[in-house]
């Protein structure tokens, strides 16, 4: 079984096994007792024709046995009537033989050929007492189809009655007996959808336990995460005081010294850093029970925050954006990501930028575009690098994009640096796969 199979199927697979088991068990048995009730009830009549013979027998001396007309049994008298009888003496020699023998084989005699009952008594006679033996055998025609019959009436009422069984146990499970679990799933994409905050509802006692432990995993997740979020908060508040008065000490010495100039600088990428590993540490990537955020109004916010300083600089900001494309991600993170490209991309752009969102497929991809002097291809990997400012270098492009590439691996989507293809700069192009 599939570790991905349904539980429903894997529990009805396992009760039809158990009960086809229980019914071919039943019927073998069934089957059994009554082909050695058949078989008693063939030997006792047998045993009772033996007697009747033996009533009727004439006996005038060891080698002279007369029986009368009628004969006890009708198929005594008809040729290959299915019952066959005789009467041997001492010797093994036949004295006598129904009508019912002609034309059969003395083969059919022996031991497994039909039903066989045969006795051997002293009769007594006025000349003293001698053995004869009774024979009597009946063919199994008439026994194979009887239990032919049984057979396919058996085995048919309990295979209709086993499809019916499973049937009807199969429906039950996925009706009622897993309707729970069906809830329980229901209430998880609420919660997953943020429409809840943690999971109510009256479950039976075994799924009480699970949800009750989701429950405490939420509650004790939400606790941490706040916590997580205030220590972040003085941990930023207590780093960046020190380094704010050392930068305005620095500052303060009018950058006159090389080495002031060399500090100011290393504190200020300092403070870029410590923002960006605090930023980090309280993303965390996207929650698995937070609710798709529609993109395109956020982009055109982000968008219109920037325009202003596009105009300035003599850029033209376009949009081209999807209405219902969404992601799991928060607004504050989008914004952090789009300011980053979009301000990388305002700077180096000639004329125009152009900010593209589609989705569909299975992904969502979001493109910037400018046309700049674009990133040669042999520094696209380079420029995402760590510590890495990729507007240091002539024609160059991609401060802040570690930064990028670091949030969008965080939600689970790749960053690729390209050529545009109708601006000719470059393109960033974001790919997030969709829910």
């Amino acid at each position: 079984m599939k570790p991905g199979s349904s539980l429903t199927l894997r529990i009805s697979l396992v009760a039809a096994l158990v009960i086809a088991a229980f019914f071919v068990a039943t019927a073998t048995l069934l089957e059994r007792a009554f082909r050695d009730n058949a078989e008693d009830a063939v030997m006792t009549r047998l045993e009772a024709q033996l007697l009747l013979l033996m009533g009727v027998a004439e006996v005038a001396g060891p080698d002279r046995v007369q029986m009368p007309e009628p004969l006890p049994d009708a198929r005594l008298s008809l040729p290959s009537g299915g019952l066959y009888a005789r009467i041997l003496d001492g010797a093994g020699e036949p004295l006598w033989r129904s009508i019912s023998t002609l034309g059969v084989a003395p083969e059919s005699w022996r031991e497994g050929q039909g039903f066989r009952r045969s006795m051997t008594v002293q009769w007594e006679g006025q000349a003293g007492s001698f053995p004869l033996t009774f024979q009597v055998i009946e063919d199994r025609t008439a026994y194979d189809a009887q239990m032919e019959r049984y057979r396919r009436t058996l085995w048919g009422a309990l295979a209709l009655l086993t499809v019916l069984l499973i049937a009807g146990q199969a429906l039950a499970l996925g009706i009622w007996g897993l309707r729970p679990l069906r809830r329980v799933g229901a209430d998880l994409e609420a919660l997953r959808q943020g429409a809840n905050r943690r999971l109510e509802g009256p479950y039976p006692r075994e799924i009480q336990e699970l949800t009750s432990g989701i429950n405490a995993l939420l509650e004790f997740e939400h606790a941490r995460f706040e916590r997580q979020q205030h220590a972040l908060a003085d941990l930023a508040h207590s780093l960046k005081t020190p380094l704010s008065s050392l930068r305005l000490g620095l500052e303060g010495s009018n950058g006159t010294d090389a080495d002031s100039g060399d500090l100011l600088l290393q504190v200020g990428r300092m403070q870029d850093l410590i923002q960006h590993e605090l930023n980090r540490a309280g993303r965390l990537g996207p929650s698995p029970f937070q609710a798709p955020l529609v993109l395109a109004p956020v982009i055109e916010r982000t968008c219109a925050a920037l325009r202003r300083i596009a105009e300035h600089r003599g850029v033209v900001l376009e949009t081209s954006l999807q209405a219902e494309c969404a992601l799991r991600v928060e607004p504050g993170t989008l914004f952090e990501l789009l300011g980053n490209v979009l301000d990388n991309a305002v700077r180096h752009a000639r004329t125009r930028v152009r900010v593209s969102l589609v989705c569909g497929g299975g992904a969502l991809e979001l493109a910037i575009d400018d046309d700049g002097p674009g990133i040669p291809a042999a520094e696209r990997d380079h420029v995402l690098q760590r510590g890495v400012r990729g507007d240091t270098r002539q024609g160059g492009q991609g401060l802040g994009l570690h930064i990028v590439d670091t949030l969008v691996r965080d939600h689970g989507g790749t960053l690729h640096i390209e050529q545009a293809p109708d601006l000719g700069g470059a393109r960033i192009r974001i790919v997030f796969p969709g829910d």
